[in-house]
């Protein structure tokens, strides 16, 4: 008969996705996962899976993290100043020497040594949060914040890719005040 678990399953994986986050999927070693949640390998091994599986549990965490932070943000009224600061509220996560980027985005740029699994569920997460921000852009028209000749798709996109691009950026830990206004340049394409 198994023993029951003798850790905190969510402790572990935050523990374990502050490792991937900092590492990356590839550089990271389940000795590096033991060493930072205190499981040892079995434990880890029978709980999560091989090293893939982990980090799948790890993404899918993470993504319902990002989805549900999202959804709440873009929720509030008026619409334009719900878009603006859920899209500022990654300023602290890229730029300065604390900014560390997205755990998705990073394992985006690592896709060619993820597996397939993986790249999908980066894939419908990016899908899902496009569709958030295009309902809200639309909501935003409908509200009369932005004009009725926007391009609700195109513009959720646009969004999406700067948002992308300063958490790419984010390894470079650029100035603070250069990526607000460069955030709020990218915002301003709503005002078209």
């Amino acid at each position: 008969m198994a023993r029951p678990r003798s850790f905190d399953t969510d402790e572990v994986l935050n523990a374990a996705m502050q490792v991937f986050w900092k590492k990356g999927y590839t550089a990271t070693s389940l000795d590096g996962i033991t060493e930072a949640t205190g499981v040892n390998k079995p434990s880890l091994y029978a709980a999560f899976g091989d090293k893939s599986s982990l980090f799948q549990h790890v993404l899918k965490r993470y993504h319902a993290m990002l989805l549900a932070y999202m959804k709440a943000s873009l929720a509030e009224d008026p619409p334009r100043d719900s878009i603006r600061k859920w899209f500022l509220s990654f300023l602290p996560s890229c730029a300065g020497a604390a900014a560390k980027g997205c755990l998705s985005v990073n394992t985006t740029l690592e896709a060619a040594s993820v597996d397939e699994e993986v790249v999908k569920a980066v894939e419908a997460f990016d899908r899902r949060e496009e569709a958030l921000l295009e309902a809200a852009i639309r909501r935003g028209v409908k509200f009369g914040d932005f004009s009725k000749n926007i391009d609700p798709k195109s513009a959720a996109l646009h969004l999406m890719a700067a948002q992308k691009g300063f958490l790419v950026l984010a390894r470079a830990h650029p100035s603070p005040a250069n990526t607000r206004r460069a955030m709020e340049q990218a915002l301003s394409a709503l005002d078209r």
